[in-house]
Parts: structure tokens; sequence; C-alpha cells
């Protein structure tokens, strides 16, 4: 049976996480006293930012004109990203934030289960957050606008 394509980035994150969890079983050396603590090595690089899995409102933005959004429209989806974004933002600065931990605590060789727990759980919450978001543009958008509006999503993709 072949994996469905929106699986992929899933079970990517799932193999890592597994992966990561055998280095666990590696022997660990005692910290020295010089050793820096995490939380002051733990730093965020470029691709921690997790892809999302579907983003549709800069589109909407960018497109307003082409997909000919009624006044109605234009306001349900600024009153969404209003209500939306802050909490979008916050959850992937605290994502960052715990990839740079979870990868200090590897690199210094100390326990990472719990780190994994809290990026897998905040992984998730944002691609719950990114199915409402597009829940609510099939909701708000005609059939029309809404295809049209995916189509340009995948396109941007290729």
């Amino acid at each position: 049976m072949k994996t469905p394509r929106f699986m992929m980035p899933v079970a990517t994150t799932l193999a890592a996480l597994m992966l990561a969890a055998c280095a666990q079983n590696a022997p660990v050396t005692a910290p020295s006293a010089a050793t820096t603590p995490v939380s002051a090595q733990a730093k965020s690089v470029p691709g921690d930012a997790a892809i999302p899995i579907a983003e549709l409102m800069p589109l909407t933005m960018r497109y307003e004109a082409d997909l000919k959004l009624t006044p109605e429209q234009v306001k349900a989806l600024t009153d969404y990203r209003n209500a939306n974004m802050p909490k979008r933002v916050a959850g992937q600065k605290q994502l960052l934030a715990q990839r740079g931990n979870l990868r200090a605590a590897m690199l210094a060789g100390q326990p990472t289960a719990e780190l994994m727990r809290q990026v897998q759980q905040t992984e998730l919450e944002h691609m719950q957050a990114r199915e409402r978001c597009v829940q609510f543009m099939r909701q708000t958008l005609t059939a029309p606008q809404y295809a049209q509006l995916t189509q340009r999503y995948l396109d941007g993709l290729r």
C-alpha cells in the first residue's frame, strides 16, 4: 500500500524522533563542572521552523483581487487572522526554543525523552492549527475560490 503524500512529513518526524531515542542507549559520559548548561547552549537554526503542512492565509492576502473576495470574506479572513496569528507565531517561537533545547541535550548526552515529547506536542498543535485554518478557508471561500487558492498553493510547492 502506498503511503499518502500528506503522511510523509508526519512519518519523517516520527522516524526522526524514534532514531533520536536510540541515542539514549549510548553510553553517556559524566558532565564536567565546566560544562555549559543546556539552556545556554540551546539555539535555533533556520531549518528548525517546521515547514507548514498547508499555509493558505498569506495567499488569500496576496491574491485577494484575483480570488474576487467579497467584503464579507475579507472581514472574516481578517478576523480569523487577527484571532489566530498571535497564537501561531508564539507556537512557532516555542517550537524553535524546544528544538534548540533538544539539540543541546542530545549533544550534551543528557536525557531527551521529555524534550522530544514537548517538541512532538508542539508540532501536533501546529499541524492542528493549520488544519483548522484550511477548514475555515473551505467554509469561507466559494468552491471555485478555494480550488483556485489551493491550486496556487500547490503550484508554489513545486
